[in-house]
């Protein structure tokens, strides 16, 4: 009769081959057919090199070497390997050695007197013990073990792409800000020379006091607008000390930042190429999906050693043990003894059919928590996709409005000049032009911000080389700034986890009926 239950159990020994997937979602994100989605187009394992900043790549480097989040996770992660370790341990017969010195001290009466004796002996042994998995309770404990250890390394390389994503986020908009303040200044020079003409008419008796006043307030706008920028250039460079670990940035005045960051650079990259679509597969490969995946392996683990918990346990223990006054005669004397034991639970109250019911609904959880991970990271990148075309457009119109609005500044300056124009309407123009040109350098951070945004959105995070346990940390920032890697070591093993994913597509829906069917019974 024990063959029944051994066949219902065989299949709880080991971790599930199937990967939830939801099969609402679109074979493709952005705006483009699936045929026209750019199925070549992925994002650089070191992506924040193809902005081709090597001060950013030296930033970048920092923070993955000194990022405290960072090694708290590596830290995370050593842990669960060592658990998985000890729970691979229990798959082999254990062995311990003991050695004991025994000493007795005896005293008795007769008619003699008081006697005392002495006697002293050996003892040594060997004894060892092994559980025999018919039911797989040992080989889920292992499953569920190594699913933790992968989890980690999926939110290692999960905190390794934040951290450098907000280091790149944080450097271009300090270098957004400088070139703000750059602009700022331009400006002000323009209107100053403009203030000095309109002062001129004015003595002149050309023109009203109020026209002088109007400039003298739009230049004081601008005075603003620096205050502002220098308190945004001071926050960027607080958050890079934050990510990169470099505390003593924090006090550090502008001008120091600036010349420790090798001021003199060039302006805010051009990005030309705009991705307008990107097949569906992408999101598969995100470390917080395969994270939220492996936490849906390590629940059904935990389901197969709740359920092989109910029925018998078989060990085997054996052990060979001497005993002598004389250490070097102690195994002369031995005695050997092999015990193979049973532990059938009869009567627990019924905590082990909770403690299934209990990890059933952890399964369950754990494959609705993938599918809103799942879901929440392909509106990620459609978002990206989506902001990426958005600010593009933007972008090159904005573009097209300063160059006409240039052009009509140039020809109202003219017509002031000559004293044919009205100033209304040279005030007019020098605002816009004014706030075209913010508007300008506005549209290109934005779309600098959104293609951080999408390459962060696609990164499998598999710069870190998760495999190195002395130095994780350490080595993951030399990998960072070594553009030859083990880009397709990385690679191979992501392809082969997303074909485990494709092939759970077809068999998710009946699990979903069966969620919501409980949830019904609820």
């Amino acid at each position: 009769m024990l063959l029944i239950p051994l066949a219902l159990l065989s299949g709880c020994s080991v971790v599930t081959t199937e990967q939830p997937a939801s099969d609402q979602l679109p074979s493709q994100l952005g705006y483009s057919t699936a045929e026209n989605a750019e199925q070549s187009w992925q994002s650089e394992l070191r992506w924040w090199q193809s902005f081709s900043d090597q001060q950013l790549n030296e930033l970048v480097s920092t923070g993955l070497e000194r990022n405290y989040s960072l090694q708290a996770a590596w830290a995370n992660l050593a842990r669960s390997r060592a658990l998985w370790r000890d729970a691979g341990s229990a798959k082999y017969p254990d062995l311990n050695l003991t050695l004991n010195r025994d000493r007795q001290w005896a005293e008795s009466q007769s008619s003699t007197g008081e006697a005392s004796t002495t006697s002293n002996s050996w003892s040594a042994g060997l004894s060892s013990e092994y559980e025999l998995d018919f039911w797989g309770r040992v080989a889920a404990l292992d499953d569920q073990a190594r699913m933790e250890a992968l989890s980690g390394e999926a939110a290692l390389r999960t905190q390794a792409n934040t951290v450098a994503g907000e280091i790149t986020l944080n450097w271009y908009g300090w270098r957004m800000q400088q070139e703000n303040l750059q602009l700022l200044a331009s400006q002000k020079d323009r209107i100053e020379a403009a203030l000095k003409v309109t002062r001129g008419r004015f003595q002149r008796g050309q023109a009203d006091i109020s026209d002088v006043w109007q400039q003298e307030q739009l230049l004081e706008s601008l005075n603003a607008d620096v205050i502002a920028a220098q308190a945004a250039l001071a926050g960027y460079q607080q958050q890079l000390a934050l990510w990169t670990g470099q505390g003593e940035w924090l006090a550090l005045q502008r001008g120091a930042f600036a010349d420790a960051m090798n001021h003199d650079m060039p302006p805010l990259p051009q990005l030309e190429k705009t991705v307008s679509a990107l097949p569906l597969a992408v999101v598969s490969g995100r470390p917080d999906v395969e994270q939220a995946w492996y936490d849906v392996q390590s629940a059904t683990a935990g389901l197969a050693v709740a359920e092989a918990n109910r029925y018998p346990r078989f060990t085997l223990s054996a052990s060979y043990r001497g005993t002598d006054e004389d250490l070097s005669d102690v195994l002369d004397n031995w005695v050997a003894n092999f015990v193979a034991g049973l532990a059938l639970p009869l009567i627990d109250g019924g905590s082990r059919r909770a403690l299934v019911a209990s990890n059933q609904a952890a399964v369950d959880a754990a494959v609705a928590l993938y599918q809103q991970t799942l879901l929440e990271a392909a509106q990620d990148v459609q978002q990206s996709l989506v902001s990426e075309r958005e600010t593009s457009d933007t972008l090159v119109s904005l573009e097209r409005q300063l160059t006409l609005a240039q052009k009509t500044e140039a020809f109202q300056q003219n017509r002031y000049r000559k004293g044919v124009g009205d100033f209304l309407s040279l005030l007019t123009v020098q605002q816009d032009v004014l706030s075209l040109e913010q508007r300008v350098l506005t549209a290109r951070w934005n779309q600098i911000q959104s293609r951080i945004a999408l390459f962060r959105a696609v990164s499998h995070g598999g710069f870190i080389d998760v495999n190195d346990d002395a130095d994780g940390a350490a080595a993951a920032a030399d990998d960072a700034t070594d553009s030859a890697g083990n880009a397709g070591a990385v690679q191979s093993v992501v392809a082969e986890n997303q074909t485990q994913r494709l092939q759970y597509q077809q068999q998710i829906r009946p699990h979903q009926q069966s969620l919501r069917a409980g949830r019904m019974k609820l």
